[in-house]
């Protein structure tokens, strides 16, 4: 008599097939559009394309340190079907020009043979969920896009803000040295009132700036995205409390934790409580 199951496994392998065939597509879709974009910044401007090749070879490296979790065995004794599908939507964005991501593709192909009997090339996945799999996963990319360029902007204005309030201690700085030598009582309590001046508005901009990086939707969008990338909730959480209570990038903050994988399963049994949504990851 054929053993019965709970149905979790089914569930999990399903929701895999789902994800990883939705992955392939959109990795696809990503490497084509960053194609397109190169094309169109060296269209423009020598300089909008050295710019567009330095963030892309960021991106690169950061695709390089993810996908390395691949060939760790306690990597996939960890992840969720949402991180391997989005693991391998990273492998397929860039495996056409990097030997790393290559190797990754074809671990995590063997893997989801051995481990799962998840073919990549045909996986029997429900085509309406894969298609509905992939709007969400475009959705999310133009979400995270929308952030990415609100959290650049945000940053800039808080720089120049702290440039500007750096600025105008200087010169408050300067007016109270030139009034403690000021033999004119006038000329002297006009640059005293000058340095008062600069002094309170570089208070205001320097606390404007401190404003704008501490914005909410800012850390609630890098949250979302560092969690996108694998990282525990625990560790986005702590990140981001830091990142309040410092002023500091959390991005700067996890770099040391993004090696960190999830909380360990006990039994591939467990695997009821990993099935959350068939929607893949940034």
């Amino acid at each position: 008599m054929a053993e019965e199951t709970d149905g979790i496994e089914e569930a999990f392998e399903g929701q895999l097939r789902v994800l990883v065939t939705a992955a392939g597509q959109v990795g696809e879709r990503i490497a084509r559009g960053r194609e397109e974009a190169l094309r169109r910044a060296q269209a423009q401007s020598e300089q909008e394309a050295r710019e567009l090749q330095s963030r892309l070879a960021a991106e690169q490296r950061a695709a390089r340190a993810e996908l390395a979790n691949v060939h760790r065995s306690d990597w996939w004794d960890r992840a969720t079907p949402e991180v391997i599908g989005r693991t391998y939507q990273v492998a397929r964005a860039w495996s056409q020009e990097d030997p790393e991501a290559v190797r990754a593709e074809q671990r995590m192909n063997d893997e989801l043979r051995t481990r799962y009997g998840v073919d990549v090339n045909s996986t029997n996945a429900d085509p309406a969920a894969v298609r509905a799999a992939v709007e969400s996963a475009e959705q999310e990319r133009a979400q995270a896009d929308a952030e990415r360029t609100r959290a650049a902007s945000e940053n800039a204005e808080a720089q120049r803000l702290v440039a500007q309030a750096n600025q105008e201690d200087q010169r408050a700085a300067e007016a109270r040295a030139a009034a403690e030598y000021e033999p004119d009582p006038d000329e002297r309590a006009r640059a005293l009132a000058e340095a008062e001046q600069r002094e309170a508005i570089a208070d205001r901009a320097r606390e404007d700036g401190r404003t704008m990086y501490d914005s909410s939707e800012r850390r609630e969008g890098t949250a979302r995205d560092l969690e996108s990338r694998g990282i525990s909730e625990e560790t986005v959480a702590t990140r981001m409390r830091a990142d309040v209570s410092q002023a500091k990038p959390a991005t700067e903050a996890v770099k040391a934790d993004r090696g960190k994988s999830p909380k360990a399963r006990k039994t591939r049994g467990s695997r009821g409580a990993q099935i959350q949504r068939t929607g893949l990851s940034r």
